[in-house]
């Protein structure tokens, strides 16, 4: 978390100091405005050696370029990954750090512990969607209306825009993601304290989800039991019950959207 405020905050001070003022805020007007004589910046589209390798930076304290994957079919998940590299151009190589990088899907969504990946996302986050930019735009729950109006605004995808949305929210909760039903992963807000198993969806949450393709992408919660979703079992304490929003996707993918509050615990509280 201190990484992801500490990269977000760096970069929303350089989009302020550079004078950009409105979304969306694209990284390669960004890289172009970093780019002068004291230090210059290239931002590249190229086709890579390996589909898995999303984007590359290196550079000194005098300069640096950037490629990123031609071959990224989504430009939501391009943008993310240029901002992610635009990130460790100002916060490691610039200063020095570390001068070269190459980000997969792993560095980029699933960092584990490396601060310095965590930073890099951090800053991708704040630099496409801005707290001073985006927060007059809705009224700052995480539901899929706010989320879908945040991605259109930045052209940022729906699992960028819960992440940073989450991040400004003190309130719990997780985004997971199935394709064709069964899991694939999920990505908990800081605070969100139960263990999400990885369960296929059932028939009865099929049933519940809403197909964004024909309906608005909702804002309101279902209630379900909390074993439905979660291991309800967590240092002491018991979750009754808990808030659940599904959409359907394109591709077979479905994301759902959890979250609890004070009233979905257990009366009597420790199991």
């Amino acid at each position: 978390m201190i990484e992801e405020q500490k990269g977000a905050a760096e970069a929303e001070d350089l989009i302020e100091g550079l004078g950009f003022s409105s979304l969306p805020i694209k990284p390669e007007d960004v890289a172009g405005a970093i780019n002068g004589d004291d230090f210059k910046l290239i931002l590249e589209a190229k086709n890579l050696q390996s589909d898995k390798i999303l984007g590359k930076a290196v550079g000194n304290d005098k300069g640096a370029l950037i490629y990123i994957n031609a071959n990224i079919p989504d430009p939501r998940r391009f943008n993310f990954t240029a901002a992610h590299e635009i990130g460790h151009v100002c916060m490691h190589i610039m200063p020095m750090h570390k001068l070269e990088f190459e980000c997969g899907f792993n560095e980029i969504n699933n960092p584990f512990n490396d601060p310095i990946e965590k930073e890099a996302n951090g800053f991708a986050s704040g630099l496409l969607m801005p707290k001073q930019l985006i927060s007059s735009h809705t009224d700052g729950e995480v539901n899929w209306s706010n989320i879908r109006e945040i991605s259109v605004l930045t052209d940022a995808s729906l699992e960028a825009s819960y992440r940073r949305m989450s991040f400004l929210s003190r309130e719990p909760s997780a985004m997971v993601i199935h394709e064709n039903g069964q899991f694939r992963r999920y990505v908990p807000s800081s605070n969100f304290g139960f263990f999400i198993p990885k369960s296929p969806l059932s028939a009865d949450q099929i049933d519940l989800a809403v197909d964004v393709k024909e309906e608005p992408y909702p804002r309101e919660f279902e209630r379900a039991d909390a074993s439905d979703w979660i291991n309800p079992y967590h240092k002491g304490l018991t979750l009754e019950s808990i808030y659940f929003s599904t959409v359907i996707l394109n591709d077979g993918f479905s994301y759902t959207l959890l979250s609890y509050d004070d009233d979905c615990y257990s009366p009597e509280g420790e199991y």
